[in-house]
């Protein structure tokens, strides 16, 4: 039989911190999906989802002199600690036959991935704030 893959903790508070909530969202459902705790993988979906739209929200309106690295912090931490309460440690990977850690190449891809998906996503959104003249750019 074939060793599943997982992402550890660390792989995915790192993966979260390059690629944004998108890859937080990805990794987390991929190790619940692997672990079979396919109602955890429904709501990080859902939640995901809602944490993304409301981060693309409120974005364009934070004051300029807020710091550039608390949001990805908090997000990347948050996804490191779901991964470590609600899924498997590090240790548990390592001393468990059946799992295999996912390569750091393929963490860079997916982030790399989700990074530009989330970049696409927010240029569209201050693109057509600025259209509707909510926000001006420059």
């Amino acid at each position: 039989m074939e060793n599943r893959i997982i992402y550890s903790p660390n792989q995915i508070g790192l993966g979260s911190f390059w690629g944004g909530p998108i890859a937080a969202v990805y990794m987390l459902r991929s190790n619940y999906l692997v672990i079979e705790k396919e109602d955890y993988a429904q709501k990080v979906l859902s939640y995901g989802f809602i944490f993304t739209i409301a981060l693309l929200a409120i974005l364009p309106f934070l004051p300029e002199k807020f710091p550039n690295m608390i949001i990805p912090l908090l997000y990347c931490y948050s996804a490191k600690q779901i991964a470590e309460s609600t899924q498997l440690k590090k240790d548990d990977i390592e001393n468990n036959e059946s799992y295999d850690f996912a390569s750091n190449w393929k963490i860079f891809g997916i982030g790399t991935l989700t990074l530009i998906i989330f970049l696409v996503i927010a240029v569209i959104e201050l693109v057509v704030l600025e259209t509707m003249g909510v926000i001006t750019l420059a």
